[in-house]
């Protein structure tokens, strides 16, 4: 029943950001099942809980005394489906939840501190009722207002939500306001357990993350600390009441020279390859973290049977992050690197935008959009600033909002833009911000953006697919009855001898075939289909060129629109009537024309 409560929801938050038009306020993608767009009237949906804190950060800032109401992030990690790649280490232990804010701020959470504490301790907050002291009115009489005013100012301060709150951190610096992507980041260490050893180690190593790492094959020298634990294993159950003795994390960390970051972690492992990441929030900033420790006694005596030494968390309600036989200790940083995402918008309707885009488009700090694009998916970008608009760079375009200007001029001025707006390009991934550049259809298939864009940023941008025109003119060959490659052969001309050999679609453009003729040859002689992307405004030169290699009466057919669900149309002619049918439409741009005689 559970079960299918969290499928019904997730189904509803999948998809209701797409279908509604609301303004979405996060986005939970990465390592799950089922990355979710969330609204903050969704959130609301959900059964939310109650949690009083008061923020003080390390700068010894006060930032007033609050109970919140939210929903615990375990919930919706619960309702998108916490995931790993199969083929590495199965458990969630490693997992880090990184949360970013609207600023570009990020801070990260443990997934074991989200399951193995209460729902309360980690919340998405939506609301928040400020605490007033019972005699604020009177405080003038005790105190001056330097003293005072200060903090009540604080009460009506104004809050950004969704807020992420961590209920159990003494110091809230993780409390991190207008938040818009939760990101479930699986470090993806290598994984080789050795079946059959012996669980023993007789040493560690400790790595700050940068250049230092230290050997530690004992304890000695440091100040001890003592714990007792219920262990108690989601797995196998209550194992007893355990007295461990040992040294703070803090203080081992300390030694490795490693500093406290909200956007960093801690990453245990075994000799076996077992592992387990701790924040540094929960280390540094939560009292639990005096508790977490690195032991090499139980009952005063030394470990032996599963190694010298032990990780200890005495405050997790399970005691699956417990590693035995430690043999290393890791500072790792999910600082986001900076990057320029290529997002695929789709090839028509904003129904054909993939949940990935979605969640990169929440994460991204600034856009890259044409005015179109930004009208189109206003909703999933939110207000973030924009750095300029592609289509002003494009020359025809650029040459008809500048008429006046003389041809030499004209060049001058479009090379300067275009320079300027790389310049911003560079600024922004100086500064730490990641850019999503929206690009229409599968930006792998023909994508304008490779030309200018990859010789800047090489090495520093990534991809998002999507539908291409491509896909979804095959959709429209298939509710036509139309189809192409193998399948047209099966009910075409069984002598047909250019059919029965066909298996192939050539994806292509008029340059390409233009410049490569040979191509175009083998392309006839076999039958395969040929689908010419960029084809409407060249078909004076391309029509000569497929004569050549085709009879005039090859069938022909031109998908306009492809994924513009009102106005996608298949119109079919022939080789010969080509540029007639074409001339005779209103759209002369936005055509995908496929080729062969297994198109009818």
């Amino acid at each position: 029943m559970i079960k299918r409560k969290f499928l019904v929801l997730m189904a509803v938050l999948s998809f209701s950001g797409v279908l509604t038009g609301q303004a979405l306020a996060l986005t939970v993608s990465g390592s799950v099942s089922h990355p979710l767009n969330v609204s903050t009237d969704e959130l609301a949906k959900f059964g939310a809980i109650d949690a009083r804190i008061t923020e003080y950060t390390r700068d010894n800032t006060f930032r007033g005394v609050f109970t919140y109401r939210g929903v615990p992030l375990r919930t919706l990690l619960d309702v998108a489906g916490v995931r790993k790649e199969e083929g590495g280490f199965n458990k969630p232990l490693d997992l880090a939840v990184v949360v970013k804010g609207k600023n570009g701020m990020t801070t990260v959470v443990s997934w074991g501190e989200i399951f193995y504490k209460n729902p309360s301790h980690v919340l998405i907050a939506i609301s928040a009722t400020p605490v007033v002291p019972h005699h604020a009115k009177g405080c003038g009489e005790c105190h001056p207002s330097a003293v005072y005013q200060t903090a009540l100012d604080q009460l009506n301060r104004k809050i950004g939500y969704p807020k992420l709150v961590v209920t159990k951190d003494f110091y809230t610096d993780r409390c991190l306001e207008d938040i818009v992507s939760i990101e479930v980041v699986d470090l993806k260490k290598p994984y080789e357990r050795k079946q059959g050893q012996k669980l023993f180690s007789p040493k560690f190593t400790l790595s700050n993350g940068k250049a230092k790492s230290v050997e530690i094959t004992d304890l000695g020298g440091f100040s001890r600390v003592e714990a007792t634990v219920k262990e108690v294993g989601d797995g196998r159950g209550y194992h007893g009441l355990k007295q461990f003795g040992g040294v703070s994390l803090r203080d081992l960390l300390k030694k490795a020279g490693a500093t406290p970051d909200t956007e960093g972690a801690v990453l245990i492992s075994s000799v076996d390859g077992y592992r387990s990441l701790f924040s540094f929030g929960e280390i540094y900033l939560s009292p639990d973290g005096d508790r977490i420790m690195v032991a090499d006694s139980e009952k005063g005596r030394p470990l032996k049977e599963n190694g010298r030494f032990a990780l200890v968390a005495p405050n997790d309600l399970a005691a699956d992050r417990m590693i035995k036989a430690i043999n290393k200790i890791e500072v790792v940083s999910l600082k986001p690197q900076p990057k320029v995402y290529i997002i695929s918008t789709g090839c028509g309707d904003t129904s054909l935008l993939t949940l990935e885009a979605i969640s990169v488009m929440g994460k991204v700090d600034t856009f890259i959009a044409s005015d179109y694009q930004i009208k189109q998916f206003s909703k999933y970008m939110g207000d973030k600033p924009l750095l300029f608009d592609p289509m002003l760079n494009y020359e025809p375009r650029f040459r008809k909002a500048n008429p006046g200007l003389k041809p030499e001029e004209a060049k001058k001025r479009l090379e300067e833009q275009r320079a300027a707006d790389m310049k911003k390009i560079r600024d922004a991934l100086a500064a730490g911000k990641s850019i999503g550049l929206l690009d229409h259809g599968d930006p792998t298939i023909f994508g304008g953006w490779q030309h200018w864009l990859e010789p800047e940023v090489g090495g520093r941008f990534e991809v998002v697919t999507g539908v291409s025109a491509f896909s979804a003119a095959n959709a429209l060959f298939a509710n036509s009855k139309v189809s192409t490659g193998i399948s047209a052969c099966k009910a075409a001309d069984p002598h047909n001898l250019l059919c029965k050999r066909a298996s192939s679609a050539i994806l292509t453009a008029p340059k390409s075939l233009e410049t490569n003729e040979g191509l175009l040859k083998a392309v006839a002689a076999s039958g395969d289909t040929l689908a010419i992307f960029m084809g409407l405004t060249e078909l004076k030169t391309l029509v000569p060129l497929l004569t050549k290699y085709y009879p005039p009466t090859a069938p022909v057919a031109i998908v306009y629109k492809a994924g513009y669900s009102q106005s996608g149309r298949l119109v079919k002619t022939n080789l010969k009537k080509l540029i007639e049918t074409t001339e005779r439409d209103k759209e002369q741009m936005l055509g995908l024309i496929y080729v062969g005689s297994c198109v009818k």
